[in-house]
């Protein structure tokens, strides 16, 4: 009986409070990648992102504190003869950049290196995906939520001829938002 008299008095102060109880949150942000095929003989294919397409990111962008976790997701698949380590780079700007040389040079390396051996598959999770980002990846990300929204995305062997497709890709952000 001594602890009901407390309660409630406590729900009616939480339910009459002028002010907002929930002052932070997360939100989920995710882009579909389309499917491609990276081949060193071809050049490369970034992907442009532009954060400020999400409807989620647009509404909170302003009270963005945070990225807790992010992932590169989908199936990896190596058409060549021989094994690939793949490798995601973030440049900071919207860039349409055609050698693995220029994406070395003007980006930072986010992810990787995903070993696929020759003719198999490897699909990556969340778990497995958080495992190969690096620290500077990471930093870039947050910079970029932070800031104008937009990078762009390449992913490409780490050494010599490579070949390989990305299907079902997906880059999945949370975003740690307070008032």
């Amino acid at each position: 009986m001594k602890n009901l008299r407390w309660i409630l008095p406590s729900l009616a102060l939480m339910v009459l409070a002028p002010a907002c109880i929930l002052t932070s949150g997360q939100i989920l942000i995710d882009f579909d990648l389309p499917s491609v095929t990276a081949a060193s003989s071809t050049g490369l294919i970034g992907e442009q992102i532009d954060l400020n397409d999400n409807d989620d990111y647009e509404e909170h962008k302003d009270k963005l504190k945070d990225l807790s976790d992010f992932a590169v997701l989908g199936t990896f698949r190596n058409t060549g003869l021989t094994d690939v380590d793949v490798e995601v780079y973030v440049t900071r700007d919207l860039t349409t950049l055609n050698t693995a040389t220029a994406v070395r040079a003007g980006g930072t390396k986010l992810w990787g290196p995903l070993h696929v051996p020759a003719g198999e598959s490897v699909t990556i999770d969340w778990d497995g995906s958080a495992a190969l980002f690096t620290s500077a990846g990471k930093a870039v990300l947050l910079q970029e939520a932070k800031g104008d929204g937009n990078f762009t995305l390449y992913a490409l062997g780490a050494a010599g001829t490579y070949q390989f497709d990305i299907d079902n890709g997906v880059l999945a952000l949370i975003i740690d938002v307070g008032m």
